[in-house]
């Protein structure tokens, strides 16, 4: 079948049978590639994953499509207070792709959606992804110019969007010539746009007669990293599956799950929480956007046991809330996270409202379909404080020096990866796919180490490598130190230009509430911690770090703001 041979043209002799049965097994890659097979338990993967009903899943669109037969009648979906049985969910879903093809729409065709989530988003990727048509949520929290640009740049021909941001639509309509079709979810409908509902009830309730293969793209996803500058990841429908198999069985996810679906469905993270659980024939339940409350809320009442939250400070402003923490929610039984660091302390306060619940941490980025490239399961959680876990076996990886040597266990390098998750490139941007992708190994740009046992640890990102007077200073180690100050919460580091030293260390520190600190205690601090190199020179007091949605520190911004007040 082609999703087996495509699987098995990447690792040689692994078809998705065999992909599912290594997580019962450990099964390591060696930095130079070669497979290295042990009987000892692969962290993150339970002995038995549980694959999706029905069998091999040549495409995404097959999810609601063979869980319509398998489950008809239970709950797909849950969205402020409605209900979707699969039957209902898929026959909806058949009837927008039908009205998207009797548009002209063909496979290969783009299809934006901005909106935050509603069940609108889930029906259009799942119906672009039974016709081949490429599905695009554009990163809806981005600046009016920053959408208008990737919308161009994407060359939809429809643009779906939530009236939340009509606004942000109406005036760059003359800017997006290639989009053919404005369809507007709910609301007060404007002349130039469609209604979605009454457009969705035109087609068809009849499966699309589409080939749709794993080598296909399946969609277009917003990265920038913490750059800021935006590009359009082309994923596969293998590179989503891929994701999508390790996260079932990193999770052991059964139709009997329920999950809660409140991070943005615009990000990368789709595959490691929508799509596994409903490939598993689990139900979920839509959140609109985060609200402290109403997750606690949905927590208890539809007895969620699969929650997921990125970063994990985001449980800190749960924990802020005395309505949110009044709510019952032990019977949780996985609590999964990425993106930041999630120290032991936040561990323990997550365990403490969920006794049940098994801790998953999951490493990974946009190029790597999502957080499956490595996993640090529950039983590791805290006998590896600081890891960031033990690597996909469905990925190669390597550690390398700035030669693209490797580099032995203990040392730092970079991260690469190559395999069925690591997507094929940039779309429309040839010279940052060459600069990211050599010889068919992605270049994460993640400065590691690895451990005796196999596990890694996260040391800085390799653009924030700070090098001050012939010495390179990793941002990471410097934040590390600072937050041992007991009056400090967040920080930042980051390098300036400095005609004495190259460049000079600052740090941006955000205080604990009521607390009070001057540069002089910070710096004083930064003197019986950290090497001379190492300390900061410079101490900026600010009230919150710039992020951008995927909770990453936007240390540009950061750069860019002090700078100009030196």
């Amino acid at each position: 079948m082609p999703f087996l041979k495509a699987l098995s043209r990447v690792q040689p002799g692994i078809g998705l049978a065999g992909s599912i049965a290594v997580f019962g097994s450990r099964m390591s890659l060696s930095r130079r590639g070669t497979e290295v097979m042990s009987n000892a338990p692969c962290d993150g993967m339970p002995s038995r994953g549980h694959q999706p009903p029905g069998g091999v899943l040549m495409n995404i669109g097959n999810i609601p499509r063979r869980n319509a037969i398998q489950y008809p009648d239970k709950t797909a979906l849950v969205f402020e207070g409605e209900r979707w049985t699969w039957r209902q969910f898929n026959s909806r879903i058949n009837r927008l792709a039908q009205a998207l093809m009797g548009l002209g729409l063909q496979k290969g065709d783009k299809v934006a959606v901005l909106t935050e989530n509603v069940p609108a988003i889930v029906e259009a990727n799942y119906a672009c992804a039974k016709t081949g048509i490429v599905f695009f949520p554009v990163m809806s929290r981005l600046f009016p110019d920053d959408i208008r640009q990737l919308v161009s740049l994407s060359d939809a021909r429809v643009l779906i969007f939530h009236p939340d941001f009509r606004a942000v639509v109406e005036p760059m309509r003359p800017d997006v010539p290639k989009v053919e079709t404005f369809i507007q979810i709910g609301g007060d409908v404007p002349s130039w746009a469609t209604s979605y509902e009454p457009f969705l009830q035109s087609g068809k309730d009849v499966e699309p007669d589409v080939e749709v293969l794993p080598d296909d793209v399946y969609c277009f996803i917003c990265t920038g990293g913490t750059t800021g500058v935006s590009k359009l990841a082309m994923l596969s429908h293998l590179n989503a599956l891929t994701a999508i198999h390790t996260s079932i069985g990193a999770m052991n996810i059964t139709p009997d799950d329920v999950g809660l679906q409140v991070l943005p469905l615009f990000h990368v993270i789709q595959n490691n929480c929508l799509h596994p659980l409903l490939a598993a024939g689990a139900s979920v339940v839509l959140q609109h956007r985060f609200d402290a409350v109403q997750f606690m809320k949905a927590i208890h009442e539809e007895k969620v046991s699969i929650v997921i939250v990125v970063p994990p400070f985001l449980w800190s402003w749960i924990m802020a809330v005395p309505e949110a923490i009044a709510y019952d929610i032990t019977h949780v039984r996985i609590f999964a996270t990425a993106a930041a660091t999630f120290p032991d302390e936040l561990k323990r306060d997550v365990l403490k409202f969920m006794p049940k619940a098994k801790l998953l941490y999951v490493y990974g980025l946009t190029e790597s379909s999502g957080g499956n490239a490595v996993l640090l399961h529950h039983d590791n959680t805290f006998r590896k404080s600081g890891a960031i876990g033990v690597p996909n076996p469905l990925l190669g990886y390597r550690i390398v020096d700035h030669r693209n040597e490797a580099v032995p266990p203990g040392e730092a390098g970079e991260l690469l990866l190559k395999g069925p998750a690591v997507i094929r490139g940039y779309y429309k941007r040839d010279e940052e796919t060459a600069a990211t992708f050599v010889d068919g190994w992605l270049h994460t740009g993640d400065i590691v180490r690895e451990d005796g046992e196999g596990f890694l640890f996260f040391v800085d990102r390799l653009k924030d490598m700070i090098k001050t007077g012939g010495e390179n200073v990793f941002a990471k180690e410097v934040e590390d130190a600072l937050l041992n100050h007991p009056k400090i919460s967040e920080a930042a580091v980051f390098g300036l230009p400095d005609p004495q030293w190259g460049e000079k260390i600052h740090a941006a520190v955000v205080l604990k509430p009521g607390m009070e600190a001057t540069e002089e205690e910070v710096l004083s601090f930064g003197k019986e911690h950290l090497a001379g190199f190492k300390r900061p020179k410079a101490v900026h007091f600010i009230p919150m770090l710039p992020r951008n949605p995927s909770g990453k520190v936007l240390k540009h911004v950061l750069k860019k703001d002090f700078a100009e007040k030196k």
